[in-house]
């Protein structure tokens, strides 16, 4: 086949000059992405759908105890112990909680050993009691406070939202400015 002025066989389908310009200017700004990795997108979906069912299972059970709803009762403190970080101290308060005789009473009728969350030195004294709620939770029972963990919860499902829609983005991108094969006529 004999050439042209362009370089070309004269058989192959004739671009304009303006397409190939058009198509190297993208090149040239980086506005053609390469082709996503698919395996790599798959695993990533699969990771932020494992977290996103972590902040999904323990979401309706934060959501109690931030409003404070359970079974109410009285918590008596056995022990503290804190640990001091850069900027705050965060404490643990070991001790039992006996649900009050109007709620819902445990199964042997006896006080359980749990935790209060976020006491603080103020909040749990040796020896001292304090109205508590049991949100459903195994070891922990919430303060007359209630508690913000539903905030962490909330991250455990928005942030995997925003790795989903990224890799969307991503693929959509893609799909977009991906060369496009042209059919020969």
């Amino acid at each position: 086949m004999a050439g042209n002025e362009t370089g070309r066989t004269t058989g192959e389908p004739a671009e304009s000059d303006a397409h190939r310009e058009r198509e190297g200017t993208r090149a040239e700004k980086g506005k053609v992405p390469g082709r996503p990795s698919l395996p790599f997108s798959v695993v990533l979906l699969l990771l932020a759908a494992a977290v996103a069912h972590v902040g999904l299972s323990g979401f309706d059970q934060s959501l109690r105890a931030a409003r404070g709803e359970g079974v109410p009762g009285v918590f008596t403190a056995v022990s503290l112990s804190c640990v001091q970080h850069p900027g705050h101290e965060s404490c643990t308060c070991n001790g039992t909680f006996l649900p009050d005789a109007s709620g819902e009473p445990e199964e042997d009728g006896r006080a359980r050993n749990v935790y209060l969350h976020a006491a603080g030195r103020d909040t749990c004294r040796e020896g001292g009691t304090v109205s508590a709620v049991d949100a459903g939770a195994a070891n922990r029972v919430y303060g007359p406070d209630g508690s913000r963990e539903w905030l962490f919860s909330l991250f455990l499902v928005a942030g995997p939202l925003a790795v989903a829609g990224g890799v969307a983005l991503v693929w959509a991108r893609w799909a977009l400015y991906r060369p496009r094969r042209r059919s020969a006529r």
